[in-house]
């Protein structure tokens, strides 16, 4: 009986090497198999850890990790930055460039004016004045034009003594330089018109930020020694209502 009993336990227990030696092999070639694999691991963009084989397309410029069979991280590769390179064009440049001068025209400017004036009246005045320069210009031009045509119109009349002979020469090439002389002078007076309208709305508008200087309401002034100093504050100046 005892001998039958060991037989029966041989055969089990070679039954069990053979089972072991499968799973053994089994899972030699399941390792085998995965030697090479990679695992990662990444986040999507909504936060989500997933873990996969392969690496998918929208994970490629993502932060990740690549891990071993051991489950330990063995390649980091960090989020690919995306670098803006913001470039000023010349043009750009330029335009910086023109408004800086410009605020700094702007800013000596106010000084200059709050320094000429002490308060608006002297600025109608000095409107005043310059408007009837030019004003004066206007009327010496037309007392020439009124002088020139009177005696075009002489010359005019001198043609019909002429006839039946012809015109001279002369008197007809003196008309046409009268002539071209009353056009530079009709277009003089015109340009000087345009430069009283714009002289006037120069001292209203000089009027006008004058007003705001003295109120306070915004801009600055560049002071002699290149700083700046608010517009409301100018440094060594009193601005009074009137003298």
């Amino acid at each position: 009986m005892k001998e039958r009993a060991y037989a029966v336990d041989a055969r089990i227990a070679a039954r069990t090497c053979r089972i072991g030696a499968l799973l053994a092999c089994a899972l030699l070639i399941a390792v085998a198999g995965r030697a090479h694999a990679a695992l990662y691991k990444w986040t999507d963009a909504q936060g989500v850890v997933h873990y996969s084989d392969q690496l998918p397309v929208d994970a490629v410029n993502r932060a990740s990790s690549q891990l071993n069979r051991q489950g330990m991280t063995v390649h980091k590769t960090d989020q690919a930055r995306v670098v803006q390179h913001v470039a000023k064009t010349e043009g750009e440049e330029q335009k910086l460039r023109e408004a800086e001068r410009e605020r700094i025209i702007a800013a000596r400017r106010d000084r200059a004016l709050i320094e000429s004036y002490t308060n608006e009246a002297e600025i109608e005045l000095a409107k005043t004045r310059a408007v009837a320069t030019i004003e004066g210009q206007v009327q010496s031009a037309r007392a020439l034009v009124a002088q020139i045509s009177k005696h075009r119109q002489e010359l005019e009349d001198k043609k019909p003594s002429y006839a039946p002979r012809p015109v001279p020469g002369s008197l007809i090439r003196e008309i046409e330089t009268i002539d071209a002389e009353l056009g530079r002078q009709n277009e003089y007076i015109d340009q000087k018109q345009k430069e009283a309208e714009n002289v006037a709305a120069r001292y209203e508008a000089d009027k006008e930020r004058f007003r705001e200087l003295r109120t306070g309401v915004g801009g600055s002034i560049v002071t002699n020694d290149g700083g700046r100093s608010a517009a409301s504050q100018p440094v060594g100046i009193e601005l009074t209502s009137a003298r």
